[in-house]
C-alpha cells in the first residue's frame, strides 16, 4: 500500500513538473531546430517548432536581437489570465559583456542577441495569406517586435475577400483576451487583424504603407471585425494610398464590415496619435454600437470617422486637424445611412479648411454616395476654420466656440495649447484622468482637445 502511495506522490510530482512553464529561445544567427530550444545555447533557429510544440501557460518564447525570420506560423496554444503566453526577445546580460574582451564579444552579440528588435516578414502570399504569425489561442502577449514588408494580394473582390485574410499579426476568430504591445511595423498592409474578442493593441508603432492592396482597398494599420476590443496608446503615419475608385482609400483604423464574421460592437480606441494617414476610423458595416473615440490626435488627410449606420457613438476630447493636402474626402464626419446613425461630440477640436464643415449641412443621401452626418448632440468643441464663418454647418451646441485655438507651434504641427488658448477650462467634465501626453486631466473644468495644457 505505501509503495502505491509512493507511486502516485512521484508521478503527481512528475507531472507538476513537467507542467512548469519554461522559457525557449530562438536565434535565426546559431540555432538549430533540433536544438531543445530551453536555453540560449540550445535555441531552435526557425520558425518550426512553433507549430510543433505544444506549449503551457506561463511560457515565454524569446527571439534574440538582431535576429530575423522570413515566412509565418499558426500558434494553437494558449495561456491564462494569469499565467499568459509571451512573445518577447532576449539579449546578451551584462555579466557575459562585464567578463569578456571587448575584441571577443562579436560572436557573443550573434549568440546571445544584441541589437535591434528581432524582425518578421513575410512577403509570400501562398504563406499563410500573408501572416506572420496566426494566433488561434487565447491569452497571448506579443511584445516588442517588429513587423516589415508583408504581401499584398493577388487581387480582391467580394469573392475572394483576399484582404480579408491579411495581417502580419492575425487574431483568428474565437480567439479573446490576446495583447499586442509595443511592437512596429513598417509597410505592411495590414498591420494587425483582429477577429477575436477582448484584445488589447496598444503602444504600437505603424508606418509606412502607402499601396494600394487592391483595386477598390487601400493599406490599413489595424483591421476589427469583433467587439469589445481596446486600441490605445498607438501612434500610426503614413497609411492609405492614392488611387481606386474613391481617388484615396485607407487609413488607421477600419471596423471590416466586409468580412463574413463581423460583429464588432463595443470597440474603445483612445490615446492614439494619428499623423498624415487616408482617414483615421472608417466603420465599413451597419448596425454597429457603442464606439468610444477619445484623446486621440488626428492630424490626417481624409475623414476623421465615416461609415455605414453607427450607434452611440461617443467622440470626446479628440484634436481633429484637416489641412493637409490633397484632402480627397471633404467630410469631417459621413455616413451612407444618416437615419440609423447616431453622435454624441463633446469637448473635441476641429480644425478645417475654408470649404468643409464638421457636421453639415444635412442632405438626404441619393444611392449608396457618402453624406454628412447632420444634427446630433454636440456641445464644448472649439471649431476653426480662417475664411469660413460657418464651420459647424448645424447651429453651434452649448459651450461650443469658433475661435483660433491657439496651438503651440501649428506650422511644425505641435497642437498642444498655449496658455491663451480659449480651449483652457472650457470642455465638460466627462471623467477621464489623463491626456493624450498622459498629463492629469483636470477635476473640474477640463481644457477642450486631446492636450492639457
Amino acid at each position: 500500500m505505501k509503495f502505491i502511495s509512493w507511486s502516485i506522490l512521484l508521478l503527481c510530482l512528475t507531472a507538476s513538473a513537467q507542467l512548469k512553464a519554461a522559457n525557449y529561445y530562438i536565434n535565426s544567427r546559431t540555432g538549430s531546430d533540433s536544438n531543445n530550444g530551453t536555453n540560449k545555447d540550445q535555441a531552435w533557429k526557425s520558425l518550426q517548432n512553433l507549430e510543433e510544440h505544444k506549449f503551457l501557460p506561463g511560457d515565454s518564447i524569446l527571439f534574440a536581437k538582431g535576429s530575423s525570420y522570413k515566412g509565418g506560423f499558426v500558434f494553437s496554444s494558449s495561456g491564462t489570465e494569469k499565467a499568459p503566453i509571451v512573445f518577447s526577445s532576449y539579449s546578451v546580460g551584462a555579466d557575459i559583456i562585464l567578463n569578456t574582451d571587448r575584441k571577443e564579444l562579436s560572436p557573443l552579440f550573434e549568440k546571445y542577441g544584441a541589437g535591434p528588435a528581432p524582425s518578421f516578414t513575410n512577403p509570400d502570399w501562398s504563406v499563410l495569406n500573408g501572416n506572420i504569425f496566426r494566433i488561434l489561442g487565447s491569452y497571448i502577449v506579443i511584445d516588442g517586435l517588429y513587423f516589415h514588408d508583408n504581401t499584398n494580394p493577388p487581387g480582391s473582390d467580394k469573392k475572394t475577400k483576399n484582404v480579408q485574410k491579411l495581417g502580419a499579426v492575425y487574431f483568428a476568430l474565437g480567439t479573446h483576451h490576446n495583447t499586442l504591445k509595443n511592437c512596429e511595423f513598417f509597410h505592411t498592409p495590414v498591420g494587425v487583424k483582429v477577429k477575436g474578442n477582448h484584445n488589447l493593441i496598444t503602444r504600437n508603432y505603424f508606418r509606412d504603407a502607402n499601396i494600394m492592396m487592391a483595386y477598390s482597398w487601400g493599406p490599413i494599420a489595424i483591421m476589427i471585425v469583433k467587439g469589445d476590443n481596446e486600441i490605445s496608446w498607438n501612434k500610426i503615419e503614413n497609411y492609405g494610398a492614392y488611387g481606386g475608385p474613391y481617388g484615396s482609400d485607407g487609413g488607421v483604423i477600419e471596423l471590416d464590415g466586409v468580412d463574413d464574421d463581423f460583429q464588432a460592437n463595443n470597440v474603445n480606441i483612445h490615446h492614439n496619435i494619428s499623423i498624415n494617414n487616408h482617414g483615421f476610423l472608417e466603420i465599413a458595416a451597419r448596425n454597429v454600437e457603442n464606439i468610444t473615440v477619445a484623446y486621440n490626435l488626428s492630424d490626417d488627410k481624409n475623414q476623421f470617422i465615416g461609415g455605414g449606420s453607427m450607434k452611440n457613438v461617443r467622440v470626446i476630447n479628440n484634436t481633429v486637424i484637416r489641412t493637409r493636402e490633397p484632402n480627397v474626402d471633404r467630410h469631417v464626419f459621413w455616413t451612407f445611412y444618416p437615419e440609423g446613425s447616431s453622435y454624441v461630440v463633446r469637448n473635441n477640436i476641429f480644425v478645417i479648411p475654408k470649404d468643409m464643415k464638421v457636421f453639415g449641412p444635412y442632405k438626404k443621401p441619393i444611392g449608396h454616395v457618402r453624406t454628412p452626418i447632420g444634427e446630433h448632440p454636440h456641445d464644448h468643441n472649439l471649431y476653426y476654420s480662417p475664411g469660413n464663418p460657418d464651420p459647424i454647418g448645424i447651429s453651434a451646441g452649448k459651450g461650443d466656440i469658433i475661435a483660433n485655438p491657439l496651438f503651440a507651434d501649428p506650422e511644425n504641427r505641435n497642437f498642444r495649447l498655449t496658455k491663451k488658448s480659449p480651449a483652457r477650462g472650457k470642455g465638460a467634465k466627462l471623467g477621464y484622468t489623463v491626456d493624450i501626453d498622459n498629463y492629469p486631466v483636470e477635476s473640474g473644468s477640463p481644457d477642450i482637445g486631446a492636450f492639457q495644457f
